[in-house]
Parts: C-alpha cells; structure tokens; sequence
C-alpha cells in the first residue's frame, strides 16, 4: 500500500524553498515509527509496516527519522529527505 502524505500545502511563513516530493519504503520485518523533521519543528510523525510504501513532501533541509523496535532495543536512523526526492524530471 502506498501512503501519500502532503501535510506542508499551506506552507511556513520562513519556507524559502519549495517542498519536494520524497519516497521511503519500510523493507525489514518491522513496524517503523518515521517522523520528517527540520531545524524547527517535527512536519508529521507516521507509523509505516512492513513492507509498506509512502510518498511525502519536505523541506529541501528536513530529513527523515526512522524508528524501529527491536527485542534488543530501539534503534533510530537518519537520512537526509534530498536523498529520498522521487526524481520527476524526464530523463535525470
């Protein structure tokens, strides 16, 4: 299933650049908790299951926190949301 989430539509009164399109996909056998944040503020926070797809915008600065539980404990990861833009551009 694909989730496609566009929670920045009204913008932020110090948003300088336009939001972009951005895709993660929850490959393991784990429930992932992701949030998209940036300098200032948390965008959304969203649970994702395996195997599940989402679609969402951010901020060329925001990145992506992605939570996962584990009998061994939590771990988190971090990943720049520019490194998960969905190319739109024909031929790039």
């Amino acid at each position: 299933m694909v989730y496609i989430l566009s929670l920045l539509a009204s913008g932020s009164p110090t948003q300088t650049s336009p939001p972009m399109l951005c895709y993660h996909i929850n490959n393991t056998c784990d429930t992932q908790n992701i949030r998209v944040m940036s300098e200032a503020m948390c965008h959304f926070e969203r649970i994702v299951f395996a195997g599940e797809r989402i679609l969402f915008e951010a901020l060329p600065d925001s990145y992506l926190e992605i939570y996962s539980s584990r009998l061994e404990g939590t771990r988190m990861s971090r990943v720049a949301c520019r490194l998960l833009r969905v190319n739109d551009e024909p031929g790039e």
